[in-house]
């Protein structure tokens, strides 16, 4: 890179003490004025010259993996919403069963991608010792508000054995 540095500089100097000697060679008049247009172009030409050598080809082929990462770091993105939203889910549950006089311990909730790349929460599972009539009051609050149905709820005891 440093070299290609010296190099360019190196021809806009000696085009620019070519333009000069030239301009102070030619006599005043018409011939100076034409001596100066054609030293200014060679001046202009030494300066773009790099621009003119680059390989576009090169350039393209480097797009490839910056789409690569595009789709990596969208599959990260989609991670963390899931992860975002099962945590936020997760907290309004726990809101909702101790609004409910429930007492939960833990809840974890399971996301899903809709067709479009949506996610959402798809499933739940409740820990705490819950009778049946708690357990039924969650699991309506929770598909009326989360429209997570009945079957996708799971509520798991902490008395029971795994």
């Amino acid at each position: 890179m440093i070299e290609l540095l010296r190099q360019w500089l190196t021809g806009v100097t000696c085009a620019a003490m070519i333009a000069a000697l030239a301009d102070s060679l030619t006599p005043a008049g018409t011939v100076k004025r034409i001596g100066r247009m054609a030293g200014g172009l060679l001046l202009l030409i030494a300066v773009v010259q790099p621009v003119l050598e680059v390989d576009f080809s090169a350039l393209a082929s480097a797009s490839v993996p910056l789409e690569l990462e595009e789709s990596e770091l969208e599959k990260t993105d989609l991670e963390w919403m899931k992860t975002i939203i099962g945590r936020e889910t997760g907290a309004y549950i726990l809101d909702k069963a101790e609004e409910l006089g429930i007492p939960c311990q833990g809840v974890t909730v399971t996301c899903a991608v809709t067709e479009d790349g949506v996610p959402y929460p798809s499933a739940v599972a409740v820990s705490g010792t819950l009778t049946q009539a708690e357990r039924e009051e969650l699991s309506r609050a929770i598909e009326t508000d989360l429209a997570i149905p009945a079957d996708r709820q799971t509520y798991e005891s902490e008395d029971e054995e795994p």
